[in-house]
């Protein structure tokens, strides 16, 4: 019941320029700047990738859907106005569950709702998120979204948090110190 492939585009170290742009395209104010160059890496990589993201979903997504914000922000997610109509799939709402504040980081069978079309039993929603520290949000909402009647669930996420300061997190860094960001290859071809 969680979702069936998970696609981040890059890992994001808490020290690094994506981590910046992860904050700072939601704050108050919003940096529109920040907004241009996740706005911009999503639509390069999903135009390039998405197919690898519908091969891990068994079809082309029908719809998409942000992670909500668990902060009480009114209105659309960030993502979801930064997107529009771009990906020429109709939105999704998740509500979440009031109990679960923003500290919580443990997967919650509860922690959202979320109404499908008709038929749901076709329906293959991308989630879009823009951080994935431990996953449990994105992964409350796939299986939110299979309970309620999707097929498959695809993730695309901005970027991967890394800690710099977690000892497991070290070896990982290192690897990455001198990457060579490629945005023509994805998680799901390597």
């Amino acid at each position: 019941m969680l979702a069936d492939v998970v696609v981040p585009i890059s890992y994001s170290p808490r020290n690094g320029q994506h981590h910046h742009h992860l904050r700072s395209y939601k704050s108050t104010p919003a940096s529109a700047q920040a907004r241009w160059n996740l706005l911009a890496l999503l639509l390069l990589f999903l135009r390039d990738h998405l197919d690898c993201v519908a091969g891990g979903m068994g079809g082309a997504p029908t719809h998409v859907i942000a992670v909500p914000s668990t902060r009480g922000r009114p209105g659309p997610h960030p993502l979801q106005q930064m997107v529009g109509d771009r990906l020429g799939l109709p939105w999704l709402a998740a509500v979440p569950n009031p109990r679960y504040g923003p500290e919580a980081r443990r997967f919650q069978r509860d922690w959202f709702s979320v109404r499908l079309p008709d038929p749901a039993g076709s329906a293959r929603p991308l989630v879009l998120d823009d951080t994935w520290t431990t996953g449990s949000r994105a992964q409350s909402l796939a299986h939110t979204l299979k309970t309620a009647g999707a097929t498959t669930v695809g993730v695309v996420v901005l970027g991967r948090h890394v800690n710099p300061e977690h000892a497991a997190s070290r070896p990982l860094l290192t690897l990455i110190e001198e990457p060579v960001f490629d945005l023509t290859v994805c998680a799901v071809e390597r």
